[in-house]
């Protein structure tokens, strides 16, 4: 298919999407699923490639911490950190690299409209940890050994590595506007682009470290970096270094897409120790099938990480045989399905499972800046030198301290520079080749895609056609009418149906609530009671008469005892039974109350909607009569039993009181109970007329009216449907013609 006619029906399925985004209930997100390139950028990408002197695109591509800037540093500087590793894709500019007489750079920013997605998105993930937080600290609590602020430490580490993993751009974005904020640069005050140049590589580095380093001072706001220098590596090459897809920020990602679609090769970079993951893979599948991307590199980066171990090999060159084996094997099986989910791009990934261990390029861009520098072993630190200790430990009869030139042998036999070098070469040979099929292939893929975007749209259309069903207006019209005619017998009947059974359910709660009140004070009653005690003591009286007198001048005498038994009480006990009484009485009544409303509430709504079917028949949707129904039951409101307890005075003695004072204070309790007995009684007869009062005495009109509202609002769903229903057939019709 021609590029006229291919731009001339993208351009249609734009405008299409944009006509009818609202009918599609947002089905215009499938134009980033999709690759919905736009018309400018497809003619751009055409034009370049229809350019017979252009360079040719190298694209890498693979996941943060993959290696790429370490590998291209040294594949390109000889080593030199010219571009620094991303700790996370909003740290990760892009970049591209292509030959130049002189050694300069263009340091791109956001725009506004990127800092103001990037702030939203950090707004977003503030409000996600919030939440999250919350439910942390309402998971924990009441956990034993934890004081609040170590349980809210831990919350908050729970909360936020659960979003890295649920909301990996979210958190980016969050962490990239705190370092934005924390710049303190004047947003508003940078230019578009900040030009760089120097006078060699070492110096442009030092230049860049500003825009593209992790402490950078204007990392934060640099998006990406254009860099051209006099190194013969790069003649006759544009090699592109993106931050990864699914970018957090929409505009660098937009601009990584129209790069590749330019691409004649993608390196895709990959771990040796997560080699060919998903990530990986979904980017493989994403860039053949939507940018008909066919030449394809498999680089494992960082091999020297995962040659150590037991099941290694003593000889480092066994060693290295046997990992890229294991690499391969496991390659060639996650190519196989990947074959199988995208069938129109299967033959690329066909011919990397065919080529075996030779698709494959192992590399270490780590080993390769140690055998730059190993004059300087002595002073390694950091990752460089733990790389280090462990290859010697690992493979001693191969790197040495005190032999240079052994060691750096197989530091480059793990480098592989030059393998990396020789593939290089090979795709600059073989760029009249490629070049030539590349722009048909990005046409072929871009047609595979507007023929499945179609198919996909129609399938929507017939499945929302499918949501809306039958439309039944006439039946509709129907059941108001019935309704209209039997208007006054429904109401009626609906009426006295509530009235007997309301009565009922007020004469039942005045006297189950009085049955309440009787038990609890009865109970009240015992309990106080139960607070009374005796105690006996011995009383000595003195006698009359001479006898008794001579008795108590001789002995002492002349005196009779005998034992007297009096009530005590402990007034604390008493108190507390009075409190206790009224406190449960309260409770008891309110549970009672509902008790007996939910009894109420159930058979108010049988017998209504038994009335209502019996009157109406087969005459109205039985779910309408539900629906009106329950809400009308569900909006009768009782209130709350309020009962005041008595004060119960406390005596002077508060230990124990004996005697005529224990039967006074006695007496006051019980004054105290009856009093509040009275109290309970009066306020159920108060509590029973406010329910009386509260409940409706006709439910007729609200229940008819309730039913008309909701057959008006169903009718004007359905008049819409039916002009949906002409908008899904025209909408069909226009993609049919598409095709």
């Amino acid at each position: 298919m021609s590029a006229e006619v291919i731009l001339d029906r993208q351009q249609k399925l734009i405008t299409w999407l944009a006509a009818h985004a609202d009918i599609l209930n947002g089905a215009v997100g499938a134009s980033s699923q999709w690759e919905i390139d736009t018309i400018d950028s497809l003619k751009e990408a055409l034009l370049r490639l229809d350019d017979e002197n252009r360079l040719m695109d190298i694209g890498i591509v693979g996941r943060v911490k993959a290696g790429k800037s370490t590998l291209l540093n040294a594949l390109v500087f000889n080593g030199e950190s010219v571009l620094p590793q991303a700790a996370t894709p909003m740290t990760a500019a892009l970049t591209t690299l292509t030959y130049g007489e002189r050694f300069k750079a263009t340091a791109r920013f956001y725009s506004q409209a990127d800092l103001a997605n990037i702030e939203q998105a950090a707004a977003v993930y503030s409000d996600l940890l919030e939440k999250s937080l919350i439910e942390e600290l309402r998971r924990t609590e009441g956990r034993a050994g934890l004081d609040p602020e170590r349980r809210r430490e831990l919350a908050e580490r729970g909360a936020r590595r659960a979003l890295a993993t649920q909301q990996p751009s979210l958190q980016a974005s969050h962490e990239q506007w705190a370092k934005i904020t924390a710049s303190g640069l004047s947003l508003a005050r940078l230019k578009e682009d900040k030009p760089l140049e120097a006078d060699d590589v070492e110096g442009l580095a030092a230049l860049l470290a500003d825009y593209v380093a992790a402490e950078g001072h204007y990392m934060p706001v640099t998006k990406s970096v254009d860099i051209e220098m006099p190194v013969e590596a790069l003649r006759g090459l544009r090699i592109i270094d993106t931050p990864g897809l699914n970018d957090p920020v929409a505009s660098r990602e937009a601009r990584t897409h129209d790069l590749l679609k330019c691409c004649d090769v993608v390196f895709v970079v990959s771990p040796a120790a997560q080699f060919m993951s998903q990530e990986d893979l979904d980017v493989m599948a994403r860039i053949t099938a939507a940018e008909g991307i066919r030449e394809l590199v498999l680089v494992a980066s960082q091999v020297d990480n995962t040659l150590h171990g037991s099941e290694m090999q003593a000889q480092l060159h066994a060693s290295l045989t046997g990992l890229r084996r294991e690499l391969a094997g496991h390659a060639g099986k996650v190519l196989d399905k990947l074959k199988l989910s995208n069938p129109e791009v299967g033959d690329v990934f066909q011919s990397l499972v065919d080529k075996g261990e030779d698709a494959i390029i192992h590399s270490s861009g780590m080993c390769h800046s140690m055998s730059v520098e190993f004059d300087s072993v002595a002073d390694w630190q950091g990752g460089r030198l733990t790389a280090w200790q462990n290859l010697k430990e690992t493979y001693p009869d191969y790197f040495r301290d005190d032999n240079p030139g052994l060691s750096r042998t197989n530091l480059d036999q793990l480098a592989n520079m030059a393998g990396l070098h020789e593939v290089v070469e090979q795709t600059r040979l073989a760029k009249a080749r490629v070049l030539a099929a590349r722009r048909q292939d990005l046409l072929d893929a871009k047609e595979r895609k507007q023929v499945e975007l179609l198919r996909e749209l129609r399938k929507k259309l017939a499945l929302r056609a499918g949501d809306i069903g039958d439309v039944g207006l006439t039946d509709l019209k129907k059941n108001k009418r019935a309704l209209e005619r039997k208007r006054i017998d429904l109401t009626r009947a609906l009426d006295e149906k509530l009235m007997r059974v309301s009565r009922d359910f007020v004469e039942h709660l005045e006297a189950s609530m009085e049955r309440v009140i009787d038990s609890a004070f009865d109970a009240a009653d015992s309990g106080v009671k139960r607070t009374v005690g005796t105690e006996t003591r011995k009383v000595r009286v003195e006698s009359h008469g001479a006898l008794n007198w001579l008795a108590k001048k001789l002995w002492d005498g002349g005196y009779r005892e005998y034992d007297e038994t009096e009530a005590t009480i402990l007034p604390a006990s008493v108190k507390a039974s009075v409190s206790a009484f009224a406190s449960k009485l309260r409770t008891d009544l309110n549970k009672e109350a509902r008790h007996e409303q939910v009894k109420f509430d159930r058979a108010l709504f049988s017998e209504l909607v038994s009335t209502a079917r019996n009157e109406l028949g087969d005459e109205l949707d039985i779910e309408a009569v539900y629906s009106a129904l329950k809400s009308i039951v569900n909006s009768v409101d009782f209130p709350k039993v309020l009962i005041r307890a008595p004060v119960l005075g406390t005596p002077a003695a508060t230990v124990k009181l004996r005697g005529e004072q224990a039967g006074q204070y006695l007496a006051e309790a019980m004054h105290a109970i009856h009093t509040l007995q009275n109290a309970a009684q009066d306020a159920v007869s108060g509590y029973v007329e406010g329910v009386w009062s509260k409940i409706p005495k006709s439910v007729a009109g609200e229940f008819i009216g309730y039913i008309q509202s909701q057959f008006d609002a169903l009718q004007k769903l359905m008049e819409e449907a039916e002009k949906t229903r002409a908008t899904l057939t025209m909408m069909d019709a226009e993609l049919e013609a598409m095709q």
